[in-house]
C-alpha cells in the first residue's frame, strides 16, 4: 500500500543546489536549511515562492539578504518571472 503521507524528505545541501534542480515542494521542505540567496541563484523558482520566501525578511539568512534582495534582484536572477506577476503577490 503506497501512502503519500510517508514521502521521503530530501535534505538539500548548498552543493546540491548548484548541481541539481529541485521541486518547489522540496525547496520549501528545506527552506530553513539553506540560504535564500543561494536558492534564488541556482534554482528555477515561481513568483509565488519568491513572494512567500525570498522577499520575506522572516526567511533572510543574514542582514545582507534584507538589504540586497529586492524585487529587481529577484527579477534579475529569475528572468522568467515578470514584475507585474511578482508585485501582485506582495
Amino acid at each position: 500500500m503506497n501512502n503519500n503521507n510517508n514521502k521521503i524528505k530530501v535534505k538539500i545541501t548548498y552543493e546540491d543546489l548548484k548541481k541539481y534542480k529541485y521541486t518547489i515542494e522540496e525547496l520549501e521542505d528545506n527552506i530553513n536549511n539553506l540560504e535564500i540567496k543561494h536558492i534564488l541563484h541556482y534554482q528555477i523558482l515561481t513568483a509565488d515562492f519568491c513572494a512567500k520566501y525570498v522577499l520575506n525578511e522572516k526567511y533572510a539568512s543574514c542582514m545582507e539578504d534584507i538589504y540586497l534582495i529586492d524585487v529587481g534582484y529577484v527579477l534579475y536572477h529569475q528572468p522568467h518571472i515578470t514584475r507585474d506577476e511578482l508585485e501582485l503577490l506582495l
